[in-house]
This record gives structure tokens, sequence and C-alpha cells, in this order.
């Protein structure tokens, strides 16, 4: 007995699912970024399994949000909400199906056909890159009943569309406060401009002593507004006295592309302990 395949979805732009030991394929770059005067890019995907892979390229919408908590979540969906800037129904791929042998490289170009008179702007989508078949199927047996599950992955990339002058930045509002295991940082950002913020936040946690204590670092995507949220934790105990975490949000993300991602000045500032 086989059951469905068991999809595992890997988010490009630092945000993945499952561990990337779990998939054949490595698609690279993590972001596009077309426009009238370039509309089209190049993917690039490399089977590093020992199986040949099934490679299947569609398109879908989605962007990074957050609850409360700072926990990050992105839902794909075949098309756009009304209201959004969507280019999912724009983009087209060359091939679309494919299989790549072990170690075998493939290119894919990525073009997007825009309708005239669109307005000034950033439109996005996400290449979604499915593959299958590198990996055995996971054996189980329940029972009298064996089973085999196939283990399917797609990586999503985003993708890009500017019209116009583009511009970015965020605000930054923060609080710090002492937990059981540390001091955890969160960091409300909101975005700026009309592109989407990409960049980084590193936050530094420091003594009354200006020693510092601990420190983290993660990358973010900001499409609209986002919560980070970071455990600091030192190598022993902190102490009893006044705390502060510094922090800096920029657009220093040497994972994307050279041209295409749009360089802002940093965004720093310090919050007091609670």
């Amino acid at each position: 007995m086989r059951t469905a395949p068991r999809l595992a979805l890997l988010l490009g732009l630092g945000l993945s699912l499952v561990s990337s030991t779990a998939r054949a394929v490595t698609v690279s770059p993590t972001a596009l970024y077309l426009s009238a005067r370039n509309p089209s890019a190049l993917l690039t995907l490399i089977n590093t399994s020992s199986r040949p892979e099934e490679i299947e390229i569609s398109f879908g919408f989605g962007y990074p949000t957050s609850d409360s908590t700072g926990a990050l979540q992105v839902r794909i969906t075949d098309s756009a909400a009304t209201g959004e800037p969507s280019a999912t129904s724009w983009l087209r791929a060359f091939p679309r199906r494919l299989v790549l042998q072990p170690g075998q490289r493939q290119v894919v170009r990525v073009t997007v056909v825009a309708p005239p008179g669109l307005s000034d702007g950033e439109y996005w989508g996400r290449v979604l890159v499915k593959s299958r078949g590198g990996e055995p199927p996971i054996e189980q047996t329940q029972g009298q009943v064996h089973m085999q599950l196939s283990l399917e992955t797609t990586f999503a990339t985003a993708v890009f569309f500017q019209k116009g002058p583009m511009q970015t930045g965020v605000t930054a509002a923060a609080s710090a406060q002492r937990v059981a295991d540390g001091v955890q940082f969160s960091v409300d950002l909101n975005r700026e401009g009309n592109a989407v913020y990409l960049g980084r936040v590193r936050a530094e946690l420091y003594d009354a002593s200006d020693h510092k204590l601990a420190e983290a670092e993660d990358v973010v995507a900001v499409y609209r507004g986002i919560r980070r949220r970071f455990l600091l934790r030192g190598n022993a105990p902190l102490p009893a006295g006044p705390l502060v975490v510094r922090y800096v949000v920029d657009t220093d993300r040497p994972d994307l592309p050279a041209t295409g991602p749009i360089r802002t000045a940093p965004v720093s500032g310090s919050v007091a302990v609670r």
C-alpha cells in the first residue's frame, strides 16, 4: 500500500520549514527580480541525490506573516486575495517539467508578461519547484498493513516584478524582558515605501558594564508588517543589575542577488530589559 505523497515545503529568504537534508534538489537564487526592462531571470536547479528527480514548475502567491508570539508562517495559495499585488498569473517558466539525473544541473528561465497600463509598484509571486523521486520511499508497518511514504518537496522562490521607482524602509518598535532562560527580545517591523524590505535583524545583550552577554541574528522579509522574537542566552546566569538590548535592522543580505534588492540605511536602537 502506498500513501499519498508527504509534502515538505521550503521557503526562500531564510524561511525553511524542513531541513535542507530533506531535499535532493537545490534551487538558486532565493529571489528573482523582474521588470519591464528585464522581464526574465534564471533559476538554477541541481540534483544532489543519487537518484533521478522529477521536477515540476508552477506558481503561487504568499508572503511571511507572524502571530503575536513572533511565530512565522507563509501560506501559499494558487491565487491571491482581492487587493493583493499579485504577479502570479503573469509568470511563465521554460521548461515546466523535466527529469534531473544525479548530479545534473538545469537552468529554468522565468519570464513575466505584465498587462498593459499597469500602475507603478511592486508585484509579488512565488515560483514553486516541486521535486519527487530522488529519495527512496519511507517504509512503515502498522499491524498487517505495510506502507511506503514518498517524500515530495517544494521549494518556493520569491519573485518581485517592479514597475516604476522603488523605495523601501522599516520602522522598528522593540521590547525586552527577562524570562527563565535568558532575555526575550521582540521587535515589530512595519514596511515603508512601495517595495518589500529584505534584510536581517541583529540583537546584542549588554550588562551595566557594557559587556556583551549574548547575541542573535536572523534574516527578515517585511512585506507589510511582521514581528520577530529572539531568545538571548548568556553563558552563565544573567546578572541581577540593569541589562540593555541593542539592535540593528539592515539590508545586508549576501544570500540575495547583487542586483534587484533595494538597499537602505540601517535602523538601530536600544531597549532596557524589564
